[in-house]
């Protein structure tokens, strides 16, 4: 499992991917964290702590998993907030990538009134074969 540190708490502004209807991203992960997530009406952004914040101005406070890709449409990291059930989804699909490789691509459906990010793994096409050590004359 790859984790963020200490020190690295996301600041300032972020990109947040949102995929339109049906279309599917590329990503690739860069690292994951569960942290504690909070809206400030004063900042008008989203604040991530270690701990609880005792700030009552605080809204919608929630625990989360913030997981730092790399978006290759659009060329730059990105941070996708997921709760329990999205981050099982995606762990099942890193697995899986993890063992057989490919693209992981994230889209997200509309549920109800809210909105799930799904991920889904796209194999690669090209077949992995394991290196074997010997003279190159004789593989020709």
């Amino acid at each position: 499992m790859v984790n963020l540190g200490e020190d690295n708490l996301p600041e300032n502004t972020y990109y947040y991917p949102r995929p339109e209807p049906g279309e599917k991203i590329p990503i690739q992960v860069l690292n994951f964290r569960r942290l504690f997530a909070a809206w400030s009406p004063e900042l008008k952004r989203t604040l991530y702590f270690e701990k609880p914040p005792e700030d009552e101005n605080l809204k919608r406070l929630r625990e989360i998993v913030l997981l730092k890709v790399y978006d290759w449409l659009a060329g730059r990291e990105g941070l996708i907030e997921l709760n329990d059930a999205e981050f099982e989804q995606f762990m099942q699909v890193y697995e899986a990538f993890l063992e057989k490789l490919g693209e992981i691509q994230y889209l997200r459906r509309k549920k109800g009134r809210k909105t799930e990010n799904l991920f889904e793994l796209k194999e690669s096409p090209y077949v992995i074969r394991e290196v074997k050590k010997g003279p190159f004359s004789d593989k020709l």
